[in-house]
């Protein structure tokens, strides 16, 4: 299920960023705090205020538990919109992050009328490339972050989508 996040959100969203094999993939290592989760979530609660869509948290259905974040991303100097996922690594390999996003990309093009939207990718993170290559992804360029770090730009259009413009 995707929402917004809550504050009692924040002691299992701050454990899923400090796990190592997520900090990994975004420069976070073993001095993030609760603090510095805090202040992510509540910037990407602030990012729908600005821009009118963003990332949700993803909840199982069958128990409730915040399993991740998946959703559409557009910070200042970002190359393009992006559609973004972390799941915990408990929870790897159940489709969660493939299905997520599937939701997102489609809502991008259908609610929003987008018509290319990409995901940002380190170069090592093969499960992250499999999950753009199932939603119709391709490597269209790379790019240098911010701080640094270089990603791959994963590339989705409406037309690999099957997708249709929304009307009217």
């Amino acid at each position: 299920m995707l929402r917004q996040f809550r504050q009692t959100d924040l002691d299992v969203y701050a454990a899923l960023l400090a796990e190592p094999d997520v900090g990994r993939w975004f420069g976070i290592d073993a001095s993030f705090t609760r603090s510095d989760a805090w202040r992510h979530m509540a910037m990407l609660l602030g990012h729908w205020d600005l821009l009118g869509y963003g990332r949700f948290a993803v909840e199982l259905k069958s128990t409730g538990a915040l399993i991740g974040r998946v959703g559409l991303w557009y910070p200042e100097g970002w190359p393009g919109i992006e559609c973004g996922w972390v799941i915990h690594p408990s929870q790897w390999g159940h489709g969660y992050a493939t299905e997520a996003a599937a939701e997102t990309v489609r809502l991008g093009f259908s609610a929003l009328g987008l018509t290319h939207i990409i995901s940002l990718i380190h170069p090592d993170n093969a499960r992250s490339a499999r999950v753009a290559e199932k939603l119709g992804g391709r490597v269209e360029s790379t790019w240098i972050d911010p701080r640094g770090h270089e990603a791959l730009i994963y590339g989705y259009s409406q037309a690999r989508q099957g997708v249709q413009p929304p009307t009217g």
